[in-house]
C-alpha cells in the first residue's frame, strides 16, 4: 500500500484538540445509535456520590472483599438461578493504621479523625486515647515531642465491616501517602484510599445510584422499557401483585414458574403500591395483577462517561459498537459482572477483553481494579472461581490491565499475589512443565463439549507465564524474570516437540494423537505460542471444519482478532457483523452469553438445559468495542497506557469511519473517508505506523492509495 503525505501539522499547544474532546465527530455521528438513558459524553452520569477532600483509608482489597461478601449474601437471598464456587477472603475486623513521618514540622496539638469502630490511638509508641463506641468525630490531644521521627498508630475494631479511618487535616491527614495498614498475620502494606461521599456514608456503604424509568411502550400484556435494565420494579395494582420479567419478550410471556430465572417476589410499600424484593434484570414486563398503573423501574447505573466513540458508514456496525458499550456499562455493578440476570457476581473469565472494552469506552478502570483484586484474594485452597484455567486468566488479565491503563501502584499491590499464583501453578506441573490439575478439577475453557481441553489448558499456562514475565519486567524483578523465562522456554520446547503435528501443521495434544481443536490453535495465535512459519497451517484449521466451532462471543472475539492480525480484515468484519448483527436482529439491546447460528427462534434462549437459561446481557460479549477500531484502523496500545500505539488503517472496508479513544494523555482521534485519513496524536504519545513514528502533539492528514 502506497502512502502519500499531504500535510503534517504539529501543534504547539499542550494538546491537539481540534474539537471539544468529549464531543468529537465519532460522538456526533454515532448519536443515532444511543440506547443508554443516562448517556453523556461530557460528564459521568448519574452524578457520582463523591466529594473532594482527604480520603477514607481501608486495608488493601478489604473494602472489595466486604462488597463481594454482601453481594454473595444478596444473591442467596434472591435465590438467583446460578451458583458461585470458590473460597473467598473474609474482611479482617481488627486492624492497625500507621503513619510514620520524619520531619521537623511541629505536630498540631490536637488530632481530629473519624472511624467506624472501637478505637485506640498510640503516639510515639504510647497509648494516648481509646473509645469503645463509634463517634462521628474523635478529638485527641497530641503531646509534644522531639524533632525527627513521628509515629501515629490507630487500632480499629469493628463487628461486621471493614475498618476505615479519615483524617481531614494536618500533618497526619489521610491524604498523606505514608499511611500503612496491617491486619491479621499480614505485614505492613500501603493503605487503600477511597473518596469521601457527598451523602456522608462510608465508601463501603455507598449504593449504586438509581434512576426512575417508565416503559417506553406497551404491546398487549407486555410493558417494554426499550432496553436491558437492572433495578427494582414498582407499580400499583388491585389485590395481590403478580408479574413476570424477561430479557426477551419470550421470557416475559412464559408463565411456567419453573422456567423463571429470577425471584419475582413483591413487597408492599403502601395501600396498593408494590416493589420487587430484589433487583431484576429485564427489558420486558408482564403484570398479571388487576388494573396495574404507575409502572416504573428504579434502574441502577454505575456512573460512567462515554469518553470513547465509534461510527462508520455501516449503521449496523455503529449500532453493534454502541450496544456493546452499553452491555459493558450495565454490567459495571460494584464489580464487573459476567451477566446481570443469573448469578450477578464477578467471574474472572475474560477480564482481558473487558480491559480493552473499558479502555475504548469509559476509560475509568476502578471497577476493573476491584474485580481483578477481589478475585485474586481467594484462598490458596481454591482456584479462582474454583476453575483451573481461571488462575491463568487472572494472570493474563493483570497484564492486559497494565497495557491499557498503566497503573504501577495497582501492580505493586498485586505483585505478591501474582508471584504466588505462578509459583502455586508451577508446583502442579510435571517434569516436562505441563500443568497437571488434580483429578476432578473443573477446567472450563468454553462450553463446547466432546473435545479434549488438555492442549488448550497448556497454551493458557504458557500465555499466563509470558504475562507473568511482562509483569515482573515492570517490577524490575530480574531474578524472577530469569526463573520464569527458563520455565516457559522449557514448556514451549516440549510442546513444539510433542504437541505440534508436522503433517497436519497444527497443534494437537502433548499426551496423545487427536484431531486439532479450534480452541488450542486459536489460543496459540493470541498467546504468541505460534510463530509465523506456523500461521498458514493453523489458519487452515481455523477456517476449516475439522475443529469444532466456538459458540461464545468471548472466544469468537479471539477468532476475529486473529483473522484481522492475519490480514483478513474483510473476513473479520463480516464475521463480527454476522454474529453480533444477528443478535441485534433478535431485537436485543445487549449481547449474549453464547451464540450459535444454528439456533432458531426461542431455541436461541436455551442454555444450561434450561429454556430461558441464557444470559442476554453478558459483559464478556462486548468485544466489538475494541475489535472495530482494531480491524478498521489497526488501532491498539503497544506500550502501557497508550504511550505508544499502532495505526494501520484499511481503506476500502467502509466508505468512512471515525473513532475516539480516550487516554490519560488525551483523545486519540482517527477519521477515514475513502482514501483520506486524519490522525490526532495526543501530547506524550507516539503513533507507530509501519516504519514511521509520529510523536504528539500532532495532527496528520494523509491520502492512502
Amino acid at each position: 500500500m502506497k502512502i502519500r503525505i499531504v500535510l503534517i501539522l504539529v501543534c504547539v499547544l499542550v494538546s491537539c484538540k481540534t474539537e471539544r474532546p468529549n464531543n468529537t465527530k465519532a460522538h456526533r455521528q454515532s448519536a443515532f445509535s444511543v440506547i443508554d438513558p443516562t448517556y453523556s459524553s461530557d460528564r459521568p452520569v448519574p452524578e457520582p456520590d463523591r466529594k473532594e477532600g482527604a480520603p477514607w483509608l481501608y486495608g488493601p482489597v478489604e473494602l472489595e472483599s466486604w462488597k463481594l461478601q454482601q453481594m454473595r449474601i444478596s444473591s442467596k437471598k434472591a435465590a438467583i438461578n446460578g451458583f458461585y464456587p470458590g473460597v473467598y477472603h473474609e474482611p479482617i475486623t481488627k486492624v492497625l493504621f500507621r503513619c510514620i513521618l520524619f520531619t521537623d514540622t511541629e505536630v498540631p496539638s490536637q488530632l481530629e479523625f473519624q472511624t467506624n469502630g472501637e478505637v485506640k490511638v498510640f503516639y510515639q509508641g504510647k497509648e494516648i486515647y481509646s473509645h469503645l463506641s463509634i463517634s462521628e468525630l474523635h478529638q485527641v490531644n497530641l503531646p509534644g515531642g522531639s524533632a525527627g521521627k513521628k509515629e501515629l498508630l490507630i487500632q480499629v475494631t469493628t463487628e461486621a465491616e471493614p475498618p476505615a479511618i479519615l483524617i481531614e487535616k494536618g500533618l497526619f491527614a489521610t491524604s498523606n501517602d505514608r499511611w500503612e495498614w496491617k491486619g491479621g498475620i499480614t505485614g505492613w502494606q500501603a493503605a487503600a484510599p477511597f473518596p469521601q461521599t457527598r451523602s456522608g456514608v462510608l465508601p463501603h456503604q455507598m449504593k449504586i445510584p438509581e434512576m426512575n424509568l417508565k416503559p417506553e411502550k406497551r404491546e398487549g400484556v407486555l410493558y417494554d422499557f426499550g432496553r436491558e435494565l437492572i433495578g427494582y420494579v414498582t407499580f400499583r395494582c388491585e389485590g395481590k401483585p403478580s408479574m413476570i420479567v424477561g430479557e426477551s419478550a419470550t421470557e416475559a410471556r412464559d408463565t411456567v414458574v419453573s422456567h423463571h430465572e429470577q425471584t419475582l417476589t413483591m413487597v408492599k410499600t403502601g395501600a396498593d403500591t408494590w416493589v420487587s424484593e430484589h433487583p431484576l434484570a429485564f427489558r420486558y414486563l408482564q403484570i398479571l395483577s388487576k388494573n396495574p398503573s404507575e409502572v416504573q423501574c428504579r434502574a441502577q447505573f454505575w456512573p460512567v462517561q462515554y469518553k470513547g466513540a465509534f461510527a462508520c458508514s455501516d449503521k449496523k456496525l455503529t449500532q453493534i459498537w454502541m450496544t456493546s458499550a452499553y452491555t459493558h456499562r450495565i454490567n459495571k455493578y460494584e464489580f464487573l459482572l459476567d451477566g446481570i440476570k443469573r448469578d450477578r457476581l464477578p467471574w474472572i473469565d475474560n477480564m482481558k477483553i473487558s480491559s480493552a472494552v473499558e479502555a475504548y469506552t469509559f476509560a475509568d478502570p476502578e471497577i476493573l481494579r476491584r474485580t481483578i483484586s477481589v478475585l485474586g484474594r481467594e484462598s490458596d485452597k481454591s482456584s479462582i472461581n474454583n476453575i483451573v484455567d481461571y488462575d491463568a486468566l487472572w494472570l493474563i488479565s493483570q497484564d492486559a490491565y497494565q497495557v491499557y491503563f498503566d497503573d504501577p501502584g495497582f501492580l505493586r499491590q498485586e505483585w505478591p499475589r501474582i508471584y504466588n499464583m505462578i509459583e502455586r501453578m508451577a508446583k502442579k506441573c510435571d517434569p516436562n512443565g505441563l500443568l497437571r490439575w488434580p483429578q476432578g478439577s473443573w477446567t472450563f475453557i468454553d462450553w463446547v463439549s466432546g473435545w479434549d481441553k488438555n492442549m488448550a489448558e497448556q497454551v493458557m499456562w504458557y500465555w499466563a507465564q509470558e504475562a507473568g514475565i511482562r509483569l515482573a519486567e515492570r517490577m524490575g524483578d530480574e531474578g524472577t524474570i530469569k526463573t520464569w523465562t527458563l520455565r516457559v522456554d522449557a514448556l514451549e520446547k516440549y510442546l513444539r516437540k510433542k504437541a505440534w503435528d508436522s503433517e497436519l501443521k497444527a497443534w494437537t495434544d502433548p499426551d496423545k494423537k487427536i484431531n486439532p481443536t479450534r480452541h488450542a490453535n486459536l489460543l496459540s495465535m493470541v498467546s504468541g505460542l505460534s510463530k509465523p512459519d506456523q500461521f498458514d497451517g493453523i489458519m487452515k484449521v481455523l477456517e476449516g471444519s475439522i475443529a469444532e466451532p466456538v459458540n461464545s462471543p468471548s472466544m469468537i472475539f479471539y477468532e476475529i482478532q486473529t483473522l484481522a492480525e492475519m490480514g483478513k480484515q474483510g473476513e473479520a468484519l463480516a464475521k463480527l457483523k454476522e454474529i453480533w448483527g444477528t443478535m441485534l436482529d433478535f431485537g436485543s439491546t445487549s449481547f449474549w452469553e453464547g451464540f450459535d447460528a444454528r439456533e432458531k427462534g426461542d431455541e436461541a434462549y436455551r442454555f444450561y438445559d434450561r429454556p430461558l437459561g441464557k444470559s442476554m446481557c453478558h459483559a464478556w460479549s462486548a468485544g466489538p468495542v475494541a475489535l472495530l477500531p482494531e480491524i478498521i484502523f489497526g488501532l491498539k496500545p503497544l506500550s502501557d497506557g497508550w504511550k505508544t500505539f499502532s495505526v494501520n488503517p484499511r481503506p476500502g472496508l467502509l466508505e468512512w469511519a471515525s473513532v475516539t479513544v480516550p487516554t490519560k494523555y488525551g483523545n486519540i482521534l482517527l477519521e477515514l473517508k475513502g482514501t483520506g485519513l486524519i490522525l490526532t496524536v495526543p501530547a506524550g504519545t507516539t503513533a507507530i505506523w509501519g516504519e514511521r513514528r509520529i510523536s504528539g502533539p500532532a495532527v496528520v492528514t494523509e491520502k492512502i492509495t
